[in-house]
Parts: structure tokens; C-alpha cells; sequence
């Protein structure tokens, strides 16, 4: 018996996955001024890491991804043709471009509202740094020991150093 051949994308790694199993899902949602967008997007997934592609649409005319080679470029585009948002396709080099070619000479404004992009992102106040950063939050004083840790081995607080210097501020 012989096995199907396996189509060209999975040879080389390259998959299509739902748009929030992207690791910068929340990075464009954050960004785009049509977050409705992320409807239509899919994830990318090349060497295991999926990144998202955003569909062109309202407020966003065109979009692009940068490849690690002009083969997985080609595989990418072939994947992306047909897709709804996802006119236009073409591979220059390792770049996959949609939707209408950006201009030459934009300005970085003109540029982000050209790919539906805010002018600032909207950030949400951050209470306490993600876990494994020692980060400068409102209210972070100091590190719980993490249990597993010998105890020579336990997380210092620059804290403790930054608060014992605030304390003798005159």
C-alpha cells in the first residue's frame, strides 16, 4: 500500500489555523481599527509559531507577511488565494502581499491608517507584570519564593534595594 503524498504546505510546515490560535492574536485585536476583522483572519502557522493574517476590509487595504524563504512565501500565497480578504495575492522574494500594493514614500501615519492600523494602541492598564517578569507595576513590592526553588535559589526583589533608598530620601 502507498501513502497519499502529503500536500506541499504540510511538507514544509506551513498550516493554516483558526485566527485565535495565533500568538499575536491579541497584539493586532489591540490594533486594528476594525477588530472585526479578526473574523475573517487565519493563523500561520511556520515552524510551529503561528502568527496571524489579516484580511483586507473597511478600514485596512492591504496587508503583508514577511516569510523565512521565498519557498514557504509561495506555499503561504497559494494557501491565502481564493480566501475571502484575501484578494490580490502575490510573493515578491519571502514577502506575501494582499489586498491593494501600499504605495511607495507613505508617511508612518498614512502607512498604518493604509493597513487599518491605530495611531496608539489601546493598552489596558497593567496591575501586576505577566508572570516571570519582574516588571515596575502599580503595587509590586516584592517576589513570592517559588516553591520548587532550593532556597539559595530564591528570586531576589530589586525592590527591597529602591524601597531601602526611598526610605533615607530626605
Amino acid at each position: 500500500m502507498t501513502p497519499f503524498p502529503a500536500p506541499a504546505g504540510q511538507l514544509l510546515g506551513v498550516r493554516l489555523l483558526p485566527a485565535s490560535a495565533a500568538c499575536d492574536h491579541e497584539y493586532w485585536k489591540t490594533r486594528l481599527v476594525n477588530p472585526r476583522l479578526l473574523l475573517g483572519a487565519v493563523a500561520v502557522a511556520l515552524y510551529r509559531l503561528p502568527l496571524l493574517a489579516v484580511p483586507v476590509g473597511a478600514d485596512r487595504r492591504g496587508g503583508f507577511m514577511d516569510l523565512a524563504n521565498p519557498i514557504f512565501a509561495e506555499v503561504l500565497a497559494g494557501a491565502l488565494r481564493g480566501r475571502p480578504g484575501f484578494n490580490q495575492v502575490t510573493v515578491s522574494g519571502q514577502v506575501v502581499r494582499w489586498g491593494e500594493p501600499i504605495p511607495e514614500g507613505l508617511a508612518p501615519d498614512a502607512r498604518r491608517r493604509f493597513q487599518g492600523l491605530r495611531e496608539e494602541p489601546r493598552y489596558e492598564p497593567c496591575k501586576r507584570p505577566p508572570a516571570g517578569h519582574v516588571g515596575r507595576g502599580a503595587g509590586v513590592r516584592s517576589m513570592s519564593p517559588v516553591p520548587e526553588s532550593p532556597p539559595g535559589r530564591q528570586p531576589t526583589s530589586t525592590w527591597a534595594a529602591v524601597e531601602a533608598g526611598a526610605a533615607q530620601a530626605p
